[in-house]
């Protein structure tokens, strides 16, 4: 049950020009206050978030709370673009969907 502790994939993200966010490694509950606060800061004023999920290899409970809060924090929502397997099937199980504020988008 190492997959959520950290250990092995640190947490990282970036704002590309176009405001999209860029989060790769393990997204759980030792981050996910920090990772609000840095989103937030960097997409003030945007009506939508995107957030490129590509590299992220792991979310916890705390982390779809986090995307949550950012879906109700914007007024278009959230858009999680293009996350890998095992991060849609935890979405998916937590019944995440566009109800919510929250659009699961793929380009493969």
């Amino acid at each position: 049950m190492t997959a959520g502790m950290g250990m092995s994939h640190d947490f990282q993200l970036r704002t590309d020009p176009e405001g999209v966010v860029w989060l790769s490694g393990e997204l759980d509950m030792s981050n996910t206050d920090s990772f609000l606060q840095q989103t937030m800061g960097s997409l003030d004023g945007q009506p939508t978030a995107v957030l490129d999920l590509s590299a992220l290899q792991f979310v916890d409970s705390t982390a779809i709370r986090a995307f949550l809060r950012l879906a109700s924090d914007r007024a278009e929502g959230v858009v999680l673009r293009d996350p890998r397997p095992n991060v849609r099937r935890v979405l998916e199980v937590a019944g995440i969907d566009e109800s919510m504020g929250i659009r699961i988008d793929s380009s493969s």
